[in-house]
């Protein structure tokens, strides 16, 4: 894994040399393009992104496209010139495979081995540490089959960020189950790539 990457343009350093993430339709998606655009400043040296057919009714890939510069990934069956079979080329390459935000139903998914999907199926493909930024209703974090899920991840060595305050969208009512702030994903991230995941913390069910 790459750790600690300089580019001789900027002279900046990276944690991550390839960052993967996959981005799916949570009403926190509308927060992975500025933060997109903070890992490109100093976390990471190339990101790539896939997004699912959810995430695309809020943002438009060519919007992410311009924030990363490479394609974005909407289909397992897309092709470029440089990849031929995204879920295993695109995993591949990646030090680190990002789901953020990352829906109650991409959870289940991935806790059951799904794979009807790109990014599912990625996730499943993936050696590289897989780290989920749960996004969702506070009703629905809470419920006991996304809890079990949850629990299922962590068994299996995947990284659960933990969500954090916000408002409801529907109603403006405070809550809980937005995506945290920037910041704290990237110490954790940061922990991560560095081999300190014990030091993260747990999921907590409100």
């Amino acid at each position: 894994m790459n750790r600690q990457q300089v580019t001789p343009e900027t002279g900046a350093s990276f944690q991550c040399g390839n960052l993967l993430v996959g981005v799916t339709g949570s009403v926190g998606v509308l927060n992975v393009p500025l933060y997109l655009f903070l890992f490109r400043q100093s976390f990471a040296k190339e990101i790539h992104v896939m997004m699912s057919r959810a995430a695309q009714k809020f943002l438009r890939p060519y919007s992410l496209r311009l924030l990363t510069g490479n394609p974005v990934f909407t289909d397992g069956f897309q092709i470029t010139d440089t990849i031929m079979v995204p879920h295993i080329e695109l995993t591949r390459r990646a030090d680190l495979l990002l789901v953020m935000p990352a829906t109650a139903n991409v959870i289940g998914k991935a806790a059951n081995g799904i794979c009807d999907d790109l990014i599912s199926t990625s996730i499943v493909a993936c050696k590289a540490p897989v780290v989920l930024v749960p996004s969702m209703n506070e009703a629905m974090w809470s419920n006991k089959a996304v809890q079990q899920n949850v629990e299922k991840l962590k068994s299996f060595g995947y990284h659960i960020i933990e969500p954090s305050s916000g408002y409801e969208i529907a109603d403006m009512r405070q809550t809980y189950g937005a995506m945290p702030a920037f910041p704290s994903i990237r110490e954790q991230l940061e922990k991560i790539i560095a081999g300190r995941s014990d030091e993260l913390p747990t999921a907590r069910v409100r």
